[in-house]
């Protein structure tokens, strides 16, 4: 019988350990991996910046082949001449939109009020973790156009890369018919491995990781059967791309 209590006891002490193990984070890197990953961030970000305008050139170009339409602006004022062809030219009423730094940088709201445009999600201030979901997906299911900003473009593939947050709703990029993307031509990456190098080093500074990452690559376009092709069944059949020049 005391042979028995001391293997519990021990069985409850080893638990107890492995518990407190498993709740402290772990690096995901050596101190030395971390350093070399970096100094390859700090050069990519250094030729990315030489190279700027060829970055913007190669994305459009890809963009464009597969039906995404790209406008480079140089100034906030162009940027939003280029948002209000687009929802003259498309006969847009009702919108969703993202509340991101940029667009209100850009002073979107302007453009819409100026147009008459009906903000689907106005007033709403709540996650849609925090209410019933219906309750977004009313308004959401009626607007016409989606209005982001993007966390990363990558020049190899013409894709959008956009995080999911509070102020991120996934939807505006996905349920609408038209989707309207605006970018800082800084945020366009060479090759598609940058990106993972980029995640790779905001993951170890995060207490939590991002609900949702939605890579974009051109309009939404699916083969039925007889593999014909249809726009616009999974996602946006329209995409417009708007980069603004960074300073």
């Amino acid at each position: 019988m005391e042979a028995r209590k001391q293997i519990l006891s021990l069985i409850r002490m080893g638990n107890a350990k492995a518990s407190v193990k498993d709740q402290t984070k772990r690096p995901l890197f050596k101190q030395r991996k971390r350093e070399e990953l970096l100094i390859r961030w700090q050069d990519l970000e250094k030729q990315s910046a030489i190279n700027v305008k060829e970055l913007v050139k190669a994305f459009k170009r890809e963009c464009e082949l597969l039906s995404g339409k790209v406008y480079v602006a140089r100034t906030n004022r162009e940027a939003r001449q280029f948002l209000s062809l687009i929802i003259k030219q498309a006969g847009i009423k009702r919108i969703i939109k993202w509340n991101s730094h940029l667009l209100r940088r850009l002073e979107i709201d302007r453009v819409l009020d100026s147009l008459g445009i009906q903000n689907m999600l106005l007033g709403k201030k709540d996650s849609p973790n925090q209410q019933d979901r219906k309750d977004y997906i009313g308004p959401e299911a009626t607007a016409e156009l989606g209005i982001s900003g993007v966390d990363y473009g990558l020049a190899d593939t013409g894709t959008l890369v956009l995080r999911t947050s509070r102020t991120q709703d996934r939807a505006t990029s996905l349920l609408p018919p038209v989707h309207v993307a605006l970018m800082e031509s800084n945020r366009i990456l060479p090759v598609s491995e940058d990106l993972i190098l980029k995640l790779m080093l905001e993951l170890e500074g995060k207490a939590e990781l991002d609900s949702c990452l939605t890579l974009i690559t051109g309009p939404s376009i699916t083969a039925d059967i007889e593999l014909n092709l249809v726009s616009g069944i999974h996602g946006p059949r329209e995409l417009h791309v708007i980069i603004l020049e960074s300073d």
